[in-house]
Formats: structure tokens, C-alpha cells, sequence
């Protein structure tokens, strides 16, 4: 049986992947930038979690605990970092091939945070990384499959592919720091104070990209409905953060990340549902096995009999100070 945990991860990758449908509408359909987006949504997001926590928390605003300060601070850096560095890889990288490197945020994450690593956790996390890779099909596997067929794979890793994947590592290591702290802040502090200090630190580098950065610019002639559907990511938003950051709180075994990756699953889906694009068979096959390596994962996680039995704990000491 699944614990509360895992199912409230599950449960904001849903909203996940409606935030990002919705957020992919306004930027093909209108002149918004995804800072922009950002910004409304972590402004709603602030202010919502502010109000609840001055009416029931008010001794946990502005920072939270003392206790739990530093790491509130390294979620908030390590989001920051994740987020600009997906973002900015985009540029550079190919949908698939960012999203696949971004990925291996959790796989590190559910290294450092979980305390004892089996067999079948680490056959499972590989599955799943296979998963995701048969779904999204990054163009630097492909064209390793391709090499004996004349093609040169050089020719695709220019310099600004390089510079793609230098971002995209930069979001990797922003994940693991952001994961991680909240796995180990747990229910030391509030969900919505952890999602405070992340969302006051978007809306600061935000701010100084659409004053300092050129060509980013705050699109204000929008019409009715492209406001809606901004107010409706900012809502979502606030739930997916919530529900993202309890989650990762209330599992005390590192497990709970691993459900992140069938966020692929449900674009999948979503893409059919929604964009009418019929996966193929080999993006079928992909969620199966993530599925399947979730499924496993948690069957499984009270396992201690393994043939392989890693002692993870020296090296998630260093979060505890």
C-alpha cells in the first residue's frame, strides 16, 4: 500500500503537468514570457501562503524556525538553481533532451536523502531512467544509435549545446540541493513556509531579469482570458507546492521522490488527451516501465534482505548539520 507521502507527490504531479499545459497555451498563443508566468504564479503563491500562515502560523513567519533556517535558505538557493537552469537549457537543448538531464534531479536526490539503497531500489531507479528515455527520446541517445549509419554525433554537441548542458547540469544539482533539504527540514516546519522562501526567491531573481536582462519584458496587454489562465496557474501553483513539499516531508524514507518521474507519464497522456499526439510504441513502453519501477519501489521499501545492501546514512550527515 502506498503511504501519504508518495500519493501526495503523486497527486501535485497531476497538477504539474496542468500547469504546465496551461502555461504552454499562453506561450504559444500569446506574447508571454515564462518569467512572467513565474513571477504571477509565485506572487499568488506568496500571498496566499502569507495569509493562511498570519491567520494560523504567525509565529512561523517571515524565514520559519531558526532551527531549520539554513536549510529553508538551501531549498530556496537549490529551487532558484533548478528552475533557471531548466529554463535557460531550454534554450539550447532540445525539449526532450532537457527534460531527461533535468530528471536526474530526483535520482540524486533519492541518493543523498535515502538511508539504505537495495538491490531492487537501484534496479528500479534505473528502470526508470530508462523510462523516461525511451518517452522522451534525447537526441545525444539517438544519434549514438545512429553513428554506424554515417551520421557524426559531433555535429550536433556545437558549443551552444555544450552551454545547454552546462545549464541543465546546474538545474540538476539545484534539484538534489531542493529535494533534499526538504526531505530532511521535514515536519520541522510548515509546507507553506518552506514554499515561502522558495517563491520569495523567484520573484527577487525574477524582478532583476525583467530589469536587467534584455528582451524579457512584462507583458501587461493581455486579454481576459490569458489573465485567467495566469490567476489559475498562480492557484495551482500553490496547491502543486504544497502538495509537492508535504509529501517529500511526511515520507521519512526518501522514497516519495521517485513519483516525480511519472510526471512523463502524465504528459503523455496529457499530450493525447489534449494535442491529439498518439504516443508511439517505444513512449508506451517507456510507461510501463516507469510505472512498473514506481510500483516496485514502493512494494518493496521496507526490504532489508537484500543481496545488495548499501549503508547510505555516512553520506547524509553533512544535511544534518
Amino acid at each position: 500500500m502506498i503511504s501519504n507521502g508518495p500519493l501526495l507527490v503523486l497527486a501535485s504531479q497531476f497538477v504539474a503537468v496542468m500547469i504546465h499545459g496551461l502555461a504552454k497555451f499562453l506561450e504559444t498563443t500569446a506574447s508571454v514570457d515564462p518569467q512572467q508566468i513565474l513571477q504571477v504564479r509565485m506572487f499568488i503563491t506568496l500571498s496566499i501562503n502569507s495569509l493562511f500562515l498570519t491567520i494560523r502560523y504567525p509565529k512561523e513567519l517571515p524565514l520559519g524556525k531558526k532551527s531549520v533556517r539554513g536549510l529553508l535558505i538551501l531549498r530556496s538557493l537549490g529551487g532558484i538553481c533548478g528552475s533557471a537552469g531548466f529554463y535557460y537549457s531550454l534554450q539550447y537543448l532540445p525539449l526532450a533532451d532537457a527534460t531527461t538531464l533535468n530528471l536526474l534531479a530526483p535520482l540524486g536526490a533519492s541518493l543523498v536523502t535515502t538511508k539504505r539503497l537495495t538491490l531492487i531500489q537501484i534496479g528500479s531507479i534505473a528502470i526508470c531512467f530508462l523510462g523516461v528515455v525511451l518517452i522522451t527520446k534525447p537526441s545525444f541517445i539517438t544519434d549514438l544509435l545512429y553513428y554506424n549509419n554515417g551520421y557524426d554525433p559531433q555535429k550536433t554537441w556545437n558549443p551552444q549545446s555544450r552551454q545547454g548542458l552546462a545549464c541543465a547540469m546546474i538545474g540538476v544539482l539545484g534539484g538534489v540541493c531542493a529535494y533534499s533539504s526538504i526531505f530532511k527540514i521535514g515536519t520541522r516546519s510548515h509546507p507553506l513556509v518552506t514554499t515561502n522562501c522558495f517563491a520569495t526567491g523567484i520573484l527577487i531573481v525574477s524582478s532583476v531579469c525583467f530589469a536587467a536582462a534584455p528582451g524579457v519584458n512584462f507583458n501587461f496587454n493581455l486579454g481576459l482570458l490569458q489573465w485567467s489562465i495566469m490567476g489559475c496557474i498562480g492557484l495551482s501553483g500553490t496547491f502543486m507546492e504544497y502538495l509537492l513539499t508535504a509529501g517529500l516531508s511526511d515520507e521519512g524514507h526518501g522514497y516519495a521522490v521517485h513519483m516525480i518521474y511519472c510526471q512523463v507519464v502524465l504528459a503523455l497522456v496529457a499530450d493525447w488527451l489534449i494535442w491529439h499526439t498518439i504516443p508511439d510504441v517505444t513512449s508506451g513502453m517507456g510507461a510501463v516501465l516507469i510505472i512498473q519501477a514506481v510500483y516496485v519501489i514502493q512494494r518493496y521499501r521496507h526490504r532489508e534482505d537484500d543481496i545488495v545492501d548499501i549503508e547510505m546514512a555516512p553520506y547524509t550527515r553533512i544535511l544534518d548539520h
